[in-house]
């Protein structure tokens, strides 16, 4: 057993559900920050999935029973990932919107794979190269501004894609830093309340650094919306972490950052007046997943 509930199933429907539900955490929460600043919807999500997360460790016993070894790489995910790489992320997203910040931040898988090489030992194939390329082609496609953007290529990358490239690469620590806390044990709702509680204090420490100035402030719709896109991360990340229990990280961590894809057609159905979905955007994406389903399907 591993997570909540005993899997028998194939590990990459996890990763591929966890997408999913993270697509709809983003695409919620930027509707929600119309209302709420940033800080605001960062704290309630990460506030709802560490509290979830500890209840499930108390229910299932491994609350205070813990070895200090895994709690404390437990801890530095959060530092890096929850706290660094969310701030970064919503940056991005605040900036470029989400349908093009989130594919550049969907980059993580290359520094994934490179650090589960030099790292855990992996070895990827050629398949695997393949696929981190066309996430390359895709990252790239996407950090060209359209004509329509005023100011310098140097002035727009320095102002924007930065913060979403940041992003990937501390994303990436996550994934394998937990399986350096798994090799002492094997407990992922304690990681992901512990990594969640670590980066909600994060956050607070450099909140000045914070889209929209570090004011927490949200209007009563905006909150509701902020605590319905935690509970869908919460169960996001039930899913990754447990599937990090079974899985290799050149496999799981691809599949996770399929969400562009999801991302896009959301954004097309429900933020048609907040995002401009263009034919650049959307192959972009498309070679982004396609890089994944390479890593994934032959990695």
């Amino acid at each position: 057993m591993f997570g909540l509930y005993p899997y028998a199933g194939p590990v990459e429907l996890l990763p591929v559900g966890s997408s999913l539900l993270y697509a709809c955490t983003l695409v919620i929460l930027r509707r929600g920050m119309q209302g709420g600043t940033p800080i605001a919807a960062l704290l309630t999500v990460n506030t709802v999935v560490a509290i979830g997360g500890l209840a499930a460790a108390l229910v299932r016993g491994t609350l205070f029973t813990t070895a200090v070894a895994p709690l404390l790489w437990f801890v530095v995910i959060g530092f890096f990932g929850q706290g660094i790489g969310t701030i970064t992320h919503y940056i991005g997203i605040e900036r470029m919107g989400v349908s093009r910040s989130t594919p550049i931040q969907s980059a993580t898988p290359i520094w994934g794979v490179l650090m589960a090489v030099l790292i855990l030992g992996e070895s990827p194939s050629a398949m695997t190269i393949m696929g981190t390329a066309g996430i390359v082609g895709g990252v790239m496609l996407l950090a060209v501004p359209e004509e329509r953007v005023a100011g310098t290529l140097r002035d727009w990358l320095r102002g924007a894609v930065i913060f979403p490239v940041i992003s990937s690469v501390v994303y990436a620590i996550v994934p394998v830093f937990a399986k350096l806390a798994y090799a002492h044990q094997n407990t992922p709702m304690l990681g992901l309340g512990v990594a969640f509680a670590a980066g909600s204090l994060m956050m607070l420490a450099g909140k000045k650094f914070a889209p929209g100035g570090g004011r927490i402030q949200a209007e009563g719709w905006s909150f509701r919306l902020f605590l319905v896109a935690g509970f869908l991360n919460l169960f996001g990340a039930i899913l990754y972490w447990s599937a990090l229990v079974i899985g290799d990280v050149s496999v799981i961590l691809p599949i996770s950052r399929l969400y562009p894809l999801f991302v896009v057609i959301l954004s097309a159905l429900f933020l048609g007046k907040l995002e401009r979905i263009t034919a650049r955007l959307v192959l972009a994406a498309g070679l982004i997943v396609a890089g994944g389903v390479l890593v994934t399907a032959f990695g």
